[in-house]
């Protein structure tokens, strides 16, 4: 992106009151997990920088740590996360602090009890508050200002449900009456031979919404109201079965390349399914 993009971005984001802040401020980064004492005399190879907004800095001493664990995971920070912490600042009841417990660093919510007793509390009910009763040595580095997410990839699966149902919503499919679906069970009776078969009828009545997808009970039971006497009526297991590949899929999307069955019986299939369709859309 160049500058002048850059520009023409902050000033449309302004307009929209979005206030972006450019990361052109150096703060220390930290890894919570190496014990090294005091973040300030870490040695170099430890340490790496983060670019933040200088808007978003004090005149406190403020660097990043990197967290690890999932004691404060109903705060919001997860292990992976990133927290500013505002250092030589003194913490008060409900503050989340950056703390090192006999060498070890820690997040914890800081808490002052009725007894004046002070206690780091975790913010997951996995773990139990830590009293800090004078027998371990301990370091308050400083407070939590900020907490900064990683952003983490969506699975693809999230994806395309959120855009079946998108889609689902814009598409208005025909409404198929009953008796159009009574005369495509009897008509595809005498057609098929081969229980599985029946795989293809149920996809493209799921399709227009006469069963629900993967409902093979219902479409079971329907078929067997219709033609009681059929020889070839397939179990759900044999309906489950079929449902892989591009046969998991609307008929439209089915592959010759991607189904669970070839050649001439791929063909089988989709005549089958293509029948089922007239049958259902016929008046």
């Amino acid at each position: 992106m160049t500058i002048e993009e850059l520009r023409s971005l902050f000033s449309d984001m302004l307009s929209k009151d979005m206030r972006p802040m450019l990361c052109d401020t150096e703060v220390p980064l930290y890894d919570a997990s190496v014990p090294c004492g005091n973040p300030t005399l870490c040695p170099d190879d430890f340490v790496e920088t983060v670019l933040l907004p200088r808007e978003l800095l004090s005149i406190h001493p403020e660097f990043v740590v990197t967290v690890k664990g999932d004691s404060m995971k109903d705060a919001g920070i997860e292990s992976g996360d990133a927290v500013k912490v505002m250092g030589d600042t003194k913490p008060y009841d409900g503050d989340i602090v950056l703390a090192s417990i006999d060498g070890e660093y820690t997040l914890k919510t800081y808490f002052e009890d009725e007894e004046g007793r002070i206690w780091l509390v975790p913010q997951n009910e996995e773990y139990v508050p830590i009293l800090l009763d004078g027998s371990k040595p301990v370091k308050i580095y400083g407070k939590v200002k900020e907490i900064m997410k990683t952003a983490h990839r969506v699975p693809t699966k999230l994806c395309a449900k959120a855009v079946k149902r998108a889609l689902k919503l814009k598409e208005v499919k025909p409404k198929i009456s009953e008796e159009r679906v009574s005369c495509a069970f009897r008509e595809m009776s005498q057609v098929i031979k081969v229980a599985r078969l029946w795989y293809a009828v149920y996809r493209m009545m799921a399709d227009y919404s006469v069963v629900e997808v993967e409902d093979f009970d219902t479409f079971i039971d329907k078929l067997k109201a219709e033609v009681p006497h059929h020889e070839h009526i397939p179990t759900r297991a044999e309906m489950q079965r079929m449902a892989t590949l591009s046969f998991a899929k609307p008929v439209k999307q089915w592959s010759a390349d991607n189904a669970p069955v070839k050649g001439k019986r791929y063909k089988n299939y989709v005549m089958i399914a293509k029948k089922t369709e007239e049958l259902l859309l016929s008046k």
